[in-house]
């Protein structure tokens, strides 16, 4: 492995072990000679830092921890906007589009519907200060398009909840990471060499067992950190 980015996954350890938001690194004279390096290598490693976010360039002061890594609890009780308001995060949300479909095809086959079942289909993108982190694809079933389309913020879950009084639990999650999308990475403003997890989930109503959403999620994974809870 290159020695700079050695260095970087030591600092981004650092980081989500030791740092807040806030704290200044040591000064890259120090990370030099804790290294043995020269700071040419050790700027290169900062770099990779500030590309994923974590770090950000101060002319004359240092380089500033942006954020640690955040825990994400994938639990039957868990959605996206029940994680962070837990840890009190500030949550903002974005509808990108909304629009009814018909389920069929390889999806209705994966998700043991009848062809042509119909769902809303919502996606949307979830940003933390100002900085995004999140893009979700829902299809909700057993609500209607004018009801979807009233959906602006907050979690989605405790509005199905207020609407229809639905209560779901999270029965089913597949996580597998890869690099994003050009759109994706747009969307997200990461480089497209910075991966993303890809999370799919079905969350089922809790006195009919019938199916009320399955989500696709694309996180960032330089921000997020996965609890898989059985």
């Amino acid at each position: 492995m290159i020695r700079y980015h050695e260095i970087a996954i030591a600092l981004r350890k650092d980081i989500q072990e030791q740092y807040v938001s806030g704290d200044f690194l040591a000064t890259e004279k120090a990370l030099s000679e804790r290294f043995k390096v020269n700071r040419h290598t050790v700027r290169r490693a900062i770099d990779e830092l500030v590309k994923v976010g974590l770090i950000k360039r101060h002319q004359g002061k240092g380089n500033q921890v942006l954020s640690s890594a955040i825990d994400y609890s994938l639990n039957s009780q868990s959605c996206f906007s029940y994680n962070l308001s837990n840890r009190g995060l500030q949550l903002q949300t974005q509808v990108l589009s909304c629009s009814q479909i018909l389920v069929d095809g390889l999806l209705a086959t994966s998700l043991n519907l009848t062809e042509a079942t119909p769902a809303i289909r919502l996606i949307t993108k979830r940003s933390m200060e100002g900085r995004p982190v999140c893009l979700i694809e829902h299809h909700v079933f057993g609500s209607d398009l004018a009801t979807m389309k009233r959906y602006r913020q907050g979690s989605l879950h405790k509005y199905l909840n207020e609407t229809h009084h639905f209560s779901a639990d999270r029965t089913h999650n597949k996580l597998r990471a890869r690099m994003p999308l050009l759109d994706e990475a747009e969307q997200l403003n990461i480089e497209t060499d910075v991966p993303v997890m890809l999370i799919q989930s079905l969350y089922q109503l809790k006195n009919t067992q019938t199916l009320m959403e399955y989500s696709v999620s694309i996180t960032r994974s330089d921000i997020f950190e996965y609890i898989v809870e059985s």
